[in-house]
């Protein structure tokens, strides 16, 4: 085993960052009328997959390992396993989190042997049927991934999840799935209308000041109790896969884009002197530290423009920190020819509003 891994203990979060794979199991449901749907015995449902798991190997063997196969003419296909889906959505986080790639083999070698547990079953009695079996699935396994990670040393020690080392990602997730979360552990709370405005209305900070006759400061103030609680909450459930809409807090890789190493240096050819940032970000600084504030630099002007808060986000992901835009597309639940569209309209109107600042503070 361990023998497809690639380690990299740098790790490149973004706030509100997603890590979306093609194979995302979505138990919350599809986008229809919540109210509409019949009730799910999910008691029921897990327990014919546990009487399954513990009595038949075969069951066991397609459950969890693909299966090689000759077709009629002789061709030697893959029949994938039931944790499929699940497994290519957490070998994608596991790699986009840790920098760590988790050859699939392993992963369900790994899965097995934890549940199985010397022929006991004894993880399986703690489903107790508040949630799908493969939500509450998803929950156990990354813990047992993780800690098997862990103690073979491709990864760091994991400290526990707190409100305080996560983030909230639920912009990137569809309004119906915020809908659902926020119902699902926030009904009853003071800060559920907020909430509900943020997440599920997508309103703007403007929007929601005048709708709830509060102030600036007021509404930041409530927003980040609300949001502390709501994490607060999905760590401590069950029913909810919070590893969907909450994301570790760590330290950044600082990283430009091409873009904007192509924009300043057009910019800068007027300039005189030996360093053609020094106006801007102060003498006698390393490379390093002509990244670090070029960054911190667009951070703060894109926060200036007149941006909605999904588009700020947009920018930021392709131009400052060069993700790819099939990754962004995910992230934000729109197709790769949406986002190029929309990235492309706002790089012109940032670089225009940056010829400006340019032209006024550079001189």
């Amino acid at each position: 085993m361990a023998e497809n891994y690639l380690y990299n203990d740098l790790y490149n979060p973004t706030d509100e960052f997603v890590k979306c794979g093609n194979a995302i199991i979505k138990n919350l449901g599809e986008k229809q009328d919540l109210e509409a749907e019949e009730p799910k015995d999910y008691k029921a449902e897990g327990d014919e997959f546990i009487r399954n798991l513990k009595s038949s190997a075969d069951y066991c063997q397609q459950f969890f390992f693909d299966t090689e196969m000759t077709d009629k003419k002789g061709r030697r296909k893959t029949k994938t396993c039931q944790i499929a889906p699940l497994r290519s959505k957490m070998v994608y986080d596991l790699q986009k989190e840790y920098g760590v790639t988790v050859n699939p083999d392993d992963f369900s070698t790994v899965v097995y042997l934890a549940l199985w547990a010397e022929g006991t079953w004894s993880p399986l009695a703690s489903f107790q049927g508040r949630c799908s079996f493969f939500a509450w699935l998803r929950k156990v396994v990354r813990n047992v991934v993780v800690e098997w990670l862990t103690e073979e040393g491709l990864i760091n020690d994991v400290p526990s999840r707190t409100t305080g080392n996560t983030r909230l990602a639920l912009l990137s997730r569809s309004p119906t799935e915020c809908k659902m979360v926020i119902d699902d552990l926030m009904t009853g709370s003071k800060y559920y209308e907020l909430l509900t405005a943020i997440y599920v209305d997508r309103l703007t900070k403007n929007e929601i000041m005048s709708r709830m006759h509060t102030s600036g400061e007021e509404y930041e103030a409530a927003k980040k109790t609300g949001e502390k609680k709501l994490k607060d909450a999905l760590l401590r459930s069950v029913e909810v896969n919070e590893e969907e809409v909450l994301r570790n807090k760590a330290n950044r890789v600082v990283t430009v884009s091409s873009d904007f190493v192509t924009d300043m240096a057009e910019w800068c050819k007027t300039k005189a002197g030996a360093n053609l940032l020094s106006d801007v970000f102060g003498t006698d600084l390393s490379d390093e530290e002509v990244r670090v504030r070029a960054k911190a630099f667009l951070y703060d002007f894109s926060a200036k423009m007149a941006w909605n808060e999904q588009d700020c986000y947009i920018w930021r992901r392709r131009f400052i920190e060069n993700v790819a835009p099939t990754d962004v597309a995910l992230e934000v639940n729109r197709d790769r020819a949406w986002l190029d569209t929309r990235y492309s309209q706002l790089n012109r109107k940032f670089k225009k509003a940056i010829k400006r600042w340019w032209k006024a503070n550079a001189a």
